[in-house]
């Protein structure tokens, strides 16, 4: 799995590896029914803390995104229908990164068209 992890960022691990593994199922390259490493074997091949990578696995299990089973590896299931929580923090970032994109002086040309090369990134497979 080509997971990076920057231990100097100011994003903690645990949110560093959820967001890597969301980008790998979003890309495709992990689908529905993959298993995962196992948490000892993704700790080793990252770096990281078997704490911190257990919690980045139980993050996305609690928004239905991974399926652990007791002695087992955690497998990939995403949601065919989208819970109404996530959806409401989906847009409270939204508006996070258009205030900051607003203070830092990007127009709203430049943030259309930022959001329009990610939509086709993940959005072009349908």
């Amino acid at each position: 799995m080509n997971v990076k992890i920057d231990p100097k960022s100011n994003i903690p691990l645990y949110q560093q590896l959820i967001q890597q593994l969301l980008f790998e199922i979003a890309r495709g390259k992990l689908q529905n029914g993959d298993p995962l490493p196992s948490i000892r074997d993704l700790a080793a091949e990252t770096n990281l803390n078997l704490h911190t990578v257990h919690k980045s696995y139980k993050e996305l299990q609690k928004k239905g995104i991974l399926a652990i089973k007791p002695n087992s590896k955690a497998i990939v299931k995403k949601s065919a229908e989208a819970k109404l929580v996530d959806l409401q923090q989906i847009s409270i970032k939204v508006e996070q990164i258009m205030c900051e994109a607003y203070v830092l002086g990007i127009s709203e040309h430049q943030l259309q068209q930022m959001f329009h090369e990610n939509l086709l990134k993940y959005y072009s497979k349908r």
